[in-house]
């Protein structure tokens, strides 16, 4: 039987008809009562054409030579058959037969009826007609145990059965592009949309552990991007410094800058090592949630936004209320690198919202400043990337900021967004799943 595996929904229990959703234990006694009423009605037929049999083998072959009894004024009359022939035999002798050849009555008593049967299969079955019974009465009972048992496995266990055998099949060659259609209701097909969930998570861990071989390739490929520059300078100025040193031509001060490029360049690197090591840590951040009313945290990011921002030119609104159930740790280095870039760029203001709903905190951070190129829209959430053109600006951030808001807000059961103003300026907005870990 080929199962396929199609590519839909579970459908629900309610879905199915009765018959799908009937529970294991109703079925098989389902299945018992109607087979075992079906045996007890083969074993009567079976009772009733086995006596059917007998009396047409009495009647038909013992019967013709049995006396019939008649009452006469002085004796008992018999009328013999099958000749017709009349015997007087005394009333103390009832239940004669006549013996075919020599005509004598006998007691019935004194010679078995088979024997007035031909030899062969008719007599066998008169004789062992109670014996014959027994044996059907027993085959019947063991085909309508063998068929109760097909039933069954039929309609309860043989689909489930070979989904869940090809689902396997297709786990263990590590292909979970497929769906697991639950056949019924019962406990198996409840087992069944079980086994979709736990494919649907292999599938989604797997996912997520590409997309972090993914995300740690282009981490990589950018890191060694950037370290090629230092290198090379460190690189450069040592050919120059085993050159130009030995001759003496070298002065004092060409040494002193050669040395401070080369000190310059050593510091950028293991400022790249630091940031790569951080990143690394990234991967062991785990969300604590707790309770925190709305109106303190909106208090904290206020401070918090005048301190780096500025009371000038700084300024902070909210919609909402309520407790909240989020890492504020988190939510703050989000909200930290967020204005840190928003400060970088802006002219002379920056505008930042709290809003809360149902499920998430949503907080948005602009600036009035140039807003960000189109080429940045795409990839300013990357590691490493930079859109300064300016070399001395590049130098001083290595565009991890937004990448770690990023990566935070989606630990936390959110997303992040860039975008610019419509009158100009650039916007960017976290969001963070609000509601218990176990919810």
């Amino acid at each position: 039987m080929a199962i396929k595996l199609r590519n839909r929904k579970i459908i629900p229990g309610k879905a199915f008809s009765w018959w799908k959703r009937l529970s294991l234990k109703g079925a098989l006694v389902c299945t018992t009562l109607l087979c075992t009423a079906v045996g007890f009605g083969l074993i009567y037929l079976e009772t009733a054409v086995l006596s059917f049999m007998e009396d047409t083998l009495y009647s038909t072959y013992v019967s013709p030579y049995f006396a019939d009894e008649t009452i006469s004024e002085k004796n008992t009359l018999y009328t013999v058959s099958p000749d017709g022939t009349l015997l007087y035999v005394e009333s103390t002798m009832p239940y004669a037969y006549v013996d075919p050849e020599t005509g004598d009555i006998y007691p019935i008593e004194t010679t078995s009826p088979s024997q007035f049967i031909p030899e062969g299969p008719l007599r066998f079955l008169y004789q062992n007609v109670e014996e014959i019974a027994i044996s059907l009465y027993l085959l019947t009972a063991l085909l309508c145990f063998a068929a109760d048992a097909w039933w069954f496995y039929r309609w309860k266990i043989k689909s489930p059965l070979a989904v869940l055998n090809a689902a396997s099949e297709k786990i263990a060659q590590n292909d979970l592009d497929f769906q697991v259609v639950a056949p019924s209701g019962d406990e198996l097909g409840r087992l069944c949309q079980s086994f979709e969930k736990m494919r649907a998570s292999l599938e989604e861990n797997n996912r997520s552990l590409w997309a972090a071989v993914e995300e740690r390739k282009r981490l990589n490929a950018a890191f060694s991007h950037d370290l090629r520059t230092p290198l090379t300078v460190l690189q450069g100025y040592s050919d120059f410094l085993l050159e130009a040193f030995p001759s003496g031509d070298l002065s004092p001060q060409k040494t002193m800058d050669t040395v401070m490029t080369m000190k310059r360049s050593l510091i950028r690197l293991q400022r790249y090592v630091e940031s790569m090591n951080s990143l690394q840590r990234l991967d062991d951040v785990k969300t604590h949630k707790e309770s925190v009313p709305f109106s303190s945290l909106c208090d904290e990011l206020k401070e918090t936004g005048e301190i780096l921002g500025g009371k000038e030119r700084f300024l902070f609104s909210s919609e909402g209320e309520g407790t909240l159930f989020i890492d504020t740790e988190l939510v703050f280095q989000v909200f930290e690198n967020m204005l840190s870039n928003a400060c970088r760029y802006a002219k002379s203001k920056i505008w930042a919202t709290a809003q809360v709903t149902a499920k998430y905190l949503t907080l948005t951070v602009s600036d009035d400043g140039p807003g960000f190129p189109p080429p940045a829209l795409k990839r300013a959430t990357e590691p490493y990337y930079r859109g300064e053109k300016n070399v001395l600006e590049g130098e001083l951030h290595f565009g991890l900021g937004l990448y770690l808001c990023r990566v935070l807000s989606a630990k936390h059961g959110g997303s992040l967004k860039v975008e610019n103003l419509p009158d100009g300026g650039a916007k960017v907005t976290a969001q963070f799943n609000i509601l218990p870990s176990d919810t």
